[in-house]
């Protein structure tokens, strides 16, 4: 990192609305071997392909509306190093034996999450070393209007801020098709 120093200004390009939340969580198997280019022009720092194992697929995660979130923080270790912390939270309200089959692979695993919020940015975490679940967790609730299903949360250490995808479509092409399996 060339001595850490900025190279640009930091500007207000973009002029238009901007809506929070995620519209989109899909997860690929964490593979080191994984290949990510990135564009070229002034998109040299956005993901314009992502090359994974002839059988790996992403899997897009259907959670329940408005429970999605992600995060990208500074964290500074004993020793005065610097990484960034990547999260990310979903609830899925199925209890059922699909979602069974794979809830080991969820609690166990080890990911790279691709996160598009509802403004249509895309954002990759966990991209060098993955994300494990710190949290699987199911809850009823109690009273009618509670919340139930599995809350998931995902954690992982990482060398670099989350960088964008050029668009959705790159994850899109990537995605495994719809299979449902039947006990």
């Amino acid at each position: 990192m060339a001595g850490c120093k900025l190279t640009s200004n930091i500007k207000k390009d973009y002029c238009g609305y901007a809506v929070a939340g995620v519209k989109s969580v899909y997860l690929i198997n964490h593979d080191s071997d994984a290949k990510y280019t990135f564009g070229t022009g002034d998109k040299t720092k956005e993901i314009a392909t992502i090359e994974m194992a002839e059988d790996a697929k992403a899997y897009k995660v259907e959670f329940i509306k408005n429970t999605a979130s992600f995060s990208d923080e500074l964290a500074e270790n004993g020793n005065g190093g610097k990484y960034r912390t990547h999260t990310v939270n979903f609830n899925i309200d199925q209890y059922d034996y699909n979602l069974l089959n794979e809830g080991d692979a969820l609690s166990l695993g080890k990911y790279t999450a691709v996160i598009v919020d509802k403004s249509g940015r895309a954002v990759v975490l966990g991209r060098l070393n993955g994300l494990s679940a710190t949290a699987f967790n199911y809850a009823s609730g109690a009273a009618e209007s509670d919340a139930i299903g599995w809350t998931v949360t995902m954690a992982g250490t990482e060398t670099e801020m989350g960088p964008l995808l050029e668009s959705e479509a790159v994850i899109k092409d990537l995605v495994a098709p719809d299979a449902v399996v039947t006990p």
